[in-house]
């Protein structure tokens, strides 16, 4: 047993390697600027750092307060792809007037924010053109060090890396990781995901905050619908990895995901309840009306009863489709199977043949 795991250890050593560097961010920047360090666009919306705490770490640099290591990966072309780290890097090509948004354009230089806590309050509102020359140098000749990882056969290493390292002060959610991750992997495939997140009717039955949208939650109930439609089957017991498997398994050609087909029944589900439930689609019902917050428990059993009966729902008139819609979430076996335990595998699977069953009913 244990010469086994001493095995498995040994071969999951050989998938990864490191290289240790110590690097200046000026060097950084220059190489960002000449494409050989890829901060991807999926990552630019993950910039989720406050004005202060860039201020702060700017702040800090200044100080000569030492930073934490900054991990990438190393691409078979050699161009690094940012793992961790991102804020920091972030704030120090923003301060300098480098950093690019989605769209390949350069964002406009941020400037100091000072808060409460600061030890230099006067470099409130001061730009790095601001600064002196000395103090210029001393930002772009201050650096850390910088682990360099190399993949052998491992494909979803990288994930792994990712999610492991994913322990700072602004952790990114799973949906965040993903799309990071396999961006890189996939941009086509994400592209695809993000424009359906945009659909008119998906986006219309959604009533998130801002802090959700910010998370890419609702890229994330992109996921969670197709997984939950095509492969089911493969459901264990937590839903995140549930997902995270199943784009595995279409970003490695292991699954029949058919674009096109999936993208018309999609924008199919969506409208037929857009049109029949609204803004209230994903809530429960009280005194007959639409109440609370978003539940993913409704969510996913009628979204995913919709799509699996497209034809059929759509030749129901809306005072029928809206009567069973509401019926699945009064349900008392549907009641019966959220709450704690819902992501459970008996649980998850009572609430999908409740949603089918009263969408088949005669």
């Amino acid at each position: 047993m244990s010469l086994d795991l001493d095995n498995r250890i040994d071969k999951g050593r050989s998938d990864i390697r490191t290289d240790k560097l110590d690097m200046t961010f000026g060097e950084f920047a220059n190489m960002y600027e000449r494409h050989e360090l890829i901060v991807a666009p999926a990552y630019q919306r993950l910039f989720r750092w406050k004005d202060g705490q860039k201020g702060r770490f700017i702040e800090s640099v200044l100080l000569g307060i030492p930073t934490p290591a900054i991990f990438v990966a190393e691409t078979d072309s050699g161009v690094w792809e940012l793992v961790d780290g991102l804020q920091r890097l972030s704030t120090i090509l923003e301060f300098f007037g480098s950093l690019k948004d989605g769209d390949g354009n350069l964002m406009p230089p941020s400037r100091i924010v000072a808060d409460e806590g600061a030890v230099l309050p006067e470099l409130d509102g001061m730009s790095f053109e601001d600064l002196s020359l000395r103090s210029r140098l001393s930002i772009r000749r201050a650096g850390c060090r910088v682990e360099v990882v190399k993949f052998g056969s491992g494909k979803r290493m990288k994930y792994d890396l990712f999610e492991r390292l994913n322990t700072g002060g602004v952790r990114l959610t799973e949906q965040e990781i993903r799309n990071c991750i396999f961006r890189a992997e996939d941009p086509d495939l994400m592209d695809y995901f993000d424009r359906l997140a945009r659909d008119e009717h998906f986006f219309s039955t959604l009533e998130l905050s801002s802090h959700k949208r910010k998370s890419l939650y609702d890229r994330g109930l992109v996921l969670r619908f197709f997984a939950l439609k095509n492969d089911f089957e493969s459901f264990k017991h937590d839903v995140e990895p549930f997902i995270t498997e199943y784009v595995h398994k279409i970003v490695d050609g292991d699954s029949t995901f058919d674009r096109a087909n999936e993208e018309d029944i999609f924008k199919r589900t969506f409208a037929v309840i857009s049109d029949t439930l609204g803004s209230g689609s994903w809530k429960h019902l009280k005194n007959d009306s639409p109440s609370g917050e978003f539940s993913v428990y409704i969510f996913e059993a009628i979204a995913v009863a919709v799509a699996r009966n497209i034809d059929r729902v759509e030749q129901m008139d809306k005072a029928d489709r809206e009567d069973r819609f509401n019926k699945i979430k009064v349900s008392a076996d549907f009641k019966d199977a959220i709450g704690q335990g819902g992501n459970t595998k008996p649980k998850l699977t009572k609430r999908l043949t409740t949603a089918d069953s009263v969408l088949t009913a005669p």
